[in-house]
């Protein structure tokens, strides 16, 4: 993000510490993960063996898992490749285009790619989310008319559709929350303003049946955002705001996301929507780890309420969300599909 040297020095300083919010989001991480341990084993109760017939099995829907999701693989290939593209163009950060010259922003901005050899910077991690999140919605479309239900429609599409909305709002209100690095600057934005179609698309029917509720809760989620903001534009409360309200909606769009997974049969055979289930969490994981490890709490930088624990707390929550619905997911379909052994 490039807001001023200290925000930089959120990202650069104390990378390996956590305060206490984003201790209390791992801990809530933990609690999920445990959780999701114990239901694993009592449906996997009598799960894969060695040498009995369920390696067969997982062996024979692993590789028709591969052969239907050839489009998918090529995007997210494709996505990868970009990515590794533009970071061997080495250091050419949309910071040091904005910003040239000043001397205390360069020491800065030195210490982040030391801190972060391999991506040159935190930042790196939010735009791969970005483009993964373009991946995932586009695999969602493409099969849309085979699919069925699929979790990430109607309200979760709808409360992440709010949630791209005030990305676009704030990146064209102000350049502070632009991203830097190899694959920062116009690269994620772009990404950000292609997934809203998609989202309208897929979340029209929510807007026709339920536009109060929709209204309710973006508008709750504002309300929160505006008592709870960071302090990183120029005198802008509005901006620091949007950005607040942008996390705040995905967190909810991430429950809505795991509650549709539990409604929704999890027997549906299109393989997009497994797919969606595997990104989902890495795409989550990696905002989460950002926030977690890269943005620790700096006092100067809270202009009102609590925001550093809710990009930590709401952050790590929604990756426990998007988990809960994979591991269900993927429960739910092997537990039905895989073969019972015959006894003699």
């Amino acid at each position: 993000m490039t807001a001023t040297s200290a925000t930089h020095q959120v990202v650069g300083g104390g990378m390996l510490g956590l305060s206490p919010g984003g201790l209390e989001a791992l801990l809530y991480a933990v609690v999920a993960m445990v959780v999701l341990r114990v239901e694993l084993q009592r449906r996997w109760a009598s799960g894969p063996n060695l040498g009995s017939m369920q390696v067969s099995w997982c062996a024979d829907s692993a590789k028709r898992l591969l052969k239907e999701c050839v489009p998918e693989a090529a995007l997210l290939l494709s996505c990868l490749t970009l990515a590794a593209l533009l970071r061997s163009r080495g250091d050419t950060s949309f910071f040091e285009a904005v910003q040239p010259g000043g001397e205390q922003e360069q020491e800065a901005w030195e210490a982040i790619k030391a801190e972060w050899p391999i991506l040159l910077t935190a930042d790196t991690l939010l735009s791969l989310q970005t483009m993964l999140r373009l991946v995932v919605l586009l695999s969602v479309v493409l099969r849309l008319g085979s699919a069925g239900a699929v979790p990430l429609s109607d309200e979760a599409s709808a409360l992440w559709l709010g949630a791209g909305l005030a990305r676009v709002a704030l990146l064209a209100r102000t350049s502070s929350y632009m991203l830097d690095g190899p694959l920062g600057g116009m690269l994620p934005a772009a990404c950000e303003i292609a997934v809203l179609p998609i989202l309208f698309v897929l979340s029209r029917h929510t807007l026709r049946r339920a536009p109060l509720s929709v209204g309710v809760a973006v508008a709750a989620a504002a309300v929160y955002a505006s008592r709870n903001r960071l302090a990183l534009s120029d005198d802008d409360p509005l901006a620091d705001s949007l950005f607040i309200l942008a996390h705040t909606l995905d967190a909810l769009a991430a429950f809505a996301y795991l509650v549709r997974t539990a409604l929704i049969d999890g027997s549906a055979k299109d393989v997009s929507v497994g797919f969606t289930h595997l990104l989902m969490p890495i795409q989550q994981g990696l905002a989460a780890y950002y926030f977690l490890v890269a943005f620790a709490e700096m006092p100067q930088l809270v202009g009102k309420g609590v925001p550093f624990e809710t990009l930590h707390i709401g952050n790590v929550a929604a990756f426990g969300a998007y988990l809960g619905a994979c591991a269900l997911f993927f429960a739910e379909r092997f537990d039905g599909e895989r073969p019972i052994a015959r006894t003699v």
